[in-house]
């Protein structure tokens, strides 16, 4: 592996430059898929090709290594270059690996945990999924983030994913879903310094709802292709469980041999076969007779020939006795399969012309054995018969001999794969019935109807199809085709799934509701962001095989040293984590976590929690700890050694403890280096946003909004004080743009009748690290529209009783309604908000409701609005 030094060891985190890994001698690979002679390669060919060099290059890293980066760099390149008709992406590649790869399951593993930089026991996984006992779920697994996805949920879907994927909860592919792609937020570009800015592209889903396709139904489980001369007799005792594929030579796709085949294909061939019985039978007859006459001489044999080989098909005693649909079958058998054109009129000398065009000879050499005769031995110049018995039995047994083989071989080219599978389209009627891997579940099933199975091919040009697996009968009949993982969300509401997808995992930090088939792994937990929860797990699971990127001989320095010095708490725990870190050399082995991983890791998780929560802003003491701990190990890992730069050994456990600790985080220059250049990156965006209106963009602004409860659509636009003047240029514009996208709601969705916007102070970096927060001239807003309905009117009147507006703002509380109003709806708001100021702008055209309020006293849409909204009861 190539990669740059890193020279920040003691720089601040913030100015920690992460140094993305690539493969070696990439120019020189990509330098043989330029080749002409490769690129005239088929597409199937190609992509093979393709994996296979991924993969070997993968095999060939260091064993603890963190690819992703690398990976997704090769999957951009080949992009880049168009080497593929379509686009390359991951799952591709994942679905390859499980299919195509001929690696044992520990293979795959060990090539899937070099991806991700994290090679552990697949148990400790369970501390994420329901695997226990080695369990791996049927088929494709989804990990989804919400719709609207901010920061949090795309962050904690992300590592979601990386976590299926290495511990392949599911037997197929692992895919991230995140619906409509990333937000628009500074640290969606942090993840492209990360993993490379094509890793959206090339790894997320970002389709709107969850729904499977035949590349994550395909198996090869008992699949055996074969080319058409195989004997379908080999295939008649099966008793349903091999999926037989007939291929050319090129090894392309010509149908398939079912069970339910056999009997009526079977059925044309018994008759086929009867008649070639009545032709020997027939044949012997005639030729005892022919030497049982006085006298017999060569000018008898031209009426014997004809006797034999000049009648009709359709007048042997077999077909005689067929029932005039069985009549028909054969008919069809004789010109369409075996090109006899007139059928059951034809006489046998024509079968065996169309046989022999058929490479079949036999018969014919011994139709011209018999009309060789009167050339013989067996007759004199006269042409009289020889009286020379050993002579006539043994030219007898040869003619019999010859004929009992040409049969055989007539049997034996009738009951060959590639003829039967002509009877089953040409005769039966019976095309061939495969799909594409891009066929979705209902196509699949109405092209499934009876059958075992179906073929799933890939296009290869000019009509020619490959044959990639089957999709079993019995597999597509259960009732769950495949699994999801929910993170920063537990509601069914927040994704469009298929009724054949369950829920096995969810991670979240908000109310639930959940319906399983089976027991999940749930962690819902009271803490400001999803991504606490899952870097509490993650952080324990690497504390347990971790180096911190250090040597033994460093470990044992560092512990000698630590000794040594006077205790405290923060002592103690530097001595803990250095202890962990022997402990993880001597017992764990060929286990490992890259430290490149967990720095990724542990900053995205910094970043998404520092997001959720506005700057710590909203906190819990578990949050803050989280963050500390987050903090010191990243700070130990770009050192490469134990240590802590803060701690809160010394702040008091009581009910202000969350808001100092919180403070002193803030304040702390290494955490201080690491949200200053996003957060005045995130003031430029908001800004940019905002200067967007004049172009009618809005989008960005109302990016967060979520429907709620069956009934409410709620959203949050976010602003730092910086961003106040431009917003209130563009505050008729922003309003009446949200208000059109209400009523547009309402109209497709009648029960979502009270909607909400919610316009929120943030504090800048700067006002946090100065502790400045709070000292605003401007005011933020709640934004109301409420249907014209009594029901919307019952909503809003719940809504504004439990919310206790005036508990809440106090005297920075007013209420304007920007156009003159119903006095029913006046009313509720004047009951319900008693002591707030009510106004009514005469002249105003716009039917919203604003309830403004001092700037930064309701940031929280979870906490502070959530609960308080009404629920349609169902």
């Amino acid at each position: 592996m190539t990669k740059l030094p890193n020279t920040h060891q003691s720089s601040a985190l913030g100015d920690y430059v992460f140094v993305r890994e690539s493969f070696p001698n990439l120019d020189q690979v990509f330098g043989e898929f330029a080749q002409p002679t490769f690129l005239q390669l088929s597409m199937r060919k190609r992509f093979r090709r393709i994996n296979q060099v991924l993969t070997d290059l993968i095999i060939s890293a260091p064993k603890q290594s963190f690819l992703l980066p690398a990976v997704v760099e090769f999957i951009e390149r080949v992009n880049h270059a168009k080497i593929l008709n379509e686009p390359y992406h991951l799952p591709a590649f994942e679905s390859w690996l499980n299919l195509f790869a001929d690696l044992t399951d520990e293979q795959n593993y060990e090539i899937r945990a070099k991806i991700v930089g994290r090679y552990v026991p697949r148990d400790e996984y369970q501390a994420f999924f329901p695997i226990g006992m080695n369990k791996t779920f049927n088929g494709t697994h989804f990990v989804a983030a919400h719709f609207s996805p901010d920061v949090d949920t795309m962050v904690a879907s992300f590592w979601g994913w990386i976590d299926a994927f290495a511990a392949r909860v599911g037997s197929a592919r692992h895919l991230w879903s995140l619906p409509g792609g990333p937000p628009d937020s500074p640290v969606t570009h942090v993840f492209g310094d990360f993993f490379g800015p094509s890793v959206f592209t090339h790894v997320s889903s970002s389709a709107s709802s969850l729904t499977l396709s035949a590349i994550d139904l395909v198996t090869q489980k008992g699949v055996q292709k074969n080319q058409g001369r195989s004997s379908i007799s080999l295939f008649d005792s099966d008793s349903g469980d091999k999926a037989i594929i007939l291929i050319d030579e090129q090894g392309h796709y010509l149908g398939d041999w079912h069970h339910a085949d056999v009997d009526p294909i079977r059925q044309i061939l018994i008759r086929f076969k009867s008649c070639l019985r009545w032709f020997e039978t027939n044949l012997h007859v005639r030729l005892i007779s022919l030497f049982a006459k006085k006298n017999l001489n060569t000018k008898d044999l031209p009426e014997f020939i004809s006797s034999v080989f000049d009648v009709a098909i359709q007048d042997c005693e077999p077909v005689k006795e067929f029932t005039e649909r069985q009549k028909s079958d054969l008919n069809d058998f004789f010109t369409k399969v075996l090109h006899v054109k007139s059928g059951l009129k034809s006489t046998f000398r024509e079968l065996i012309q169309a046989l022999n065009k058929l490479s079949v000879h036999e018969l014919n050499l011994f139709q011209q054995d018999i009309e060789a005769l009167k050339d013989s031995e067996l007759f004199d110049e006269k042409g009289a018969l020889r009286e020379d018995r050993p002579l006539i039995f043994n030219r007898f047994e040869k003619i019999i001999n010859r004929l009992d083989n040409a049969i055989f071989h007539t049997r034996d080219y009738v009951e060959q794969l590639d003829v039967a599978m002509k009877i089953k389209t040409k005769v039966l009627g019976t095309p061939p019935q495969f799909v594409t891997m891009r066929s979705n579940v209902d196509d699949i099933r109405i092209k499934m109807q009876r059958q075992e199975y179906l073929t799933v091919v890939v296009s290869e040009g000019d009509d020619l199809f490959f044959p990639v697996g089957v999709i079993w009968a019995s597999a597509l009949q259960q009732s769950i085709l495949g699994t999801v993982s929910f993170r920063d969300f537990c509601n069914q509401e927040e994704v469009k799934m298929a009724p054949y997808l369950t829920p096995i995992s969810v991670i979240d930090h908000h109310k639930a509701s959940l319906k399983t088939s089976s027991p999940p792994m749930a962690i819902i937990g009271d803490a400001q962001s999803c991504n606490v929860l899952i870097a509490e797990l993650s952080l324990d699971i690497n504390s347990r095989y971790t180096l911190n990127d250090m040597q033994a001989g460093d470990i044992e320095e560092k512990l000698q040293t630590s000794a040594k010095e006077a205790y405290s708490s923060a002592n103690a725990r530097i001595l803990q984590g250095l202890l962990q870190r022997r402990m993880a050399l001597e017992a764990n082995g060929e286990y490992f976590v890259h430290p490149n991983r967990e720095i990724a890791e542990y900053l995205c998780y910094l970043h998404a929690i520092l997001d959720d929560t506005d700057l710590l802003t909203k906190v819990s003491k578990r949050d803050i700890e989280c963050v500390v701990r987050l903090l010191n190990r990243l700070k130990s890992l770009t050192s490469k050694q134990e240590v802590e730069v803060i701690h809160l050994d010394d702040i008091p456990k009581d009910k202000n403890f969350a808001k100092a600790a919180a403070k002193r985080v803030l304040r702390n220059s290494e955490m201080y280096s690491l949200y200053r250049k996003v957060y005045e990156s995130k003031e430029k965006e908001v800004e940019r946003n905002l200067q967007a209106c004049e172009k009618a963009h809005y989008d960005n602004l109302f990016a967060d909004t979520k429907e709620q409860n069956g009934c409410c659509r709620v959203g949050q636009t976010k602003l730092f004080t910086i961003n106040f003047p431009t917003y209130l240029k563009q505050s008729t514009k922003l309003r009446e743009y949200w208000l059109e996208q209400a009523k547009a709601v309402n109209a497709a969705h009648p029960e979502i009748d009270l909607h909400l916007q919610m316009v929120s102070t943030i504090p800048s970096a700067e006002e946090v690290y100065q502790d400045k927060v709070g000292h605003y001239q401007h005011q933020d807003e709640i934004w109301f529209w409420v249907a014209p309905t009594q029901r919307a009117y019952d909503h809003l009147s719940s809504f504004l009783t439990a919310f206790q507006a005036i508990q809440k703002f106090g005297s920075t509380g007013t209420i304007e309604f920007l156009q003159p109003v119903n006095e029913e709806l006046q009313q509720i708001f004047s009951q319900n908000c008693p002591g707030i100021p009510l106004k009514i702008t005469k002249d105003g055209k716009l039917p919203l409701i604003v309830m403004r309020f001092g700037a930064g006293l309701l940031n929280s849409r979870k906490a502070m609005i959530t609960p308080y909204l009404p629920r349609i009861i169902t």
